[in-house]
């Protein structure tokens, strides 16, 4: 007895809870029944989007199982999914029998959310101590500038003196000529 796991991908034509009726009777019903195969995991992913187009179609069903089988069912179990109009494409390979048993993907998507937020988290705190450092620093260059010009005193001269000078200015200016 070899141990194998299997992916399925499941036309779209099916609604998600008769998919997964399909992949339980045609599947892993016949795994266990027609071939003499002892499954150990088995997991529906529901509908999941392609790469690219398959079979004219743009998305599909997933499912992932394992299970210990002959190796002459194994090659007789390829034919038969090839033949299978319901499977849009599947991989079927050997697994290391000391290898441990795969994790629902269900667990596998929340310990993902868990460490990319993580992740997110170190970010935030790694960004608000330089922000912090930063505005100390443009405090400290503000104040170092306002300490560094001298003030200026302008006083104003008033309207009548600055009419004055100019009417001057324009008299002498109109002499010349």
């Amino acid at each position: 007895m070899e141990k194998y796991e299997l992916m399925t991908i499941i036309q779209n034509g099916l609604d998600e809870k008769d998919a997964e009726k399909l992949v339980k009777t045609n599947i892993v019903g016949r795994i266990e029944k027609e071939f003499k195969g002892k499954v150990s995991f088995d997991d529906f992913w529901g509908a999941r989007g392609f790469a690219y187009i398959i079979k004219k179609q743009k998305w599909g069903y997933y499912h992932v199982c394992q299970f210990e089988m002959d190796n002459t069912n194994a090659s007789a179990l390829r034919h038969e999914l090839n033949l299978d109009g319901d499977v849009v494409r599947f991989l079927l390979i050997k697994v290391d029998p000391r290898a441990p048993e795969p994790k629902p993907y269900s667990e596998l998507k929340s310990e993902y959310e868990a460490q990319e937020k993580k992740v997110a988290d170190e970010k935030n705190e790694a960004k608000q101590p330089a922000a912090k450092v930063n505005k100390d620093k443009r405090e400290k260059l503000s104040t170092i500038k306002s300490e560094a010009k001298p003030e200026v005193k302008t006083e104003e001269a008033p309207k009548d003196s600055v009419d004055k000078k100019l009417d001057a200015i324009v008299d002498e200016s109109s002499e010349a000529l």
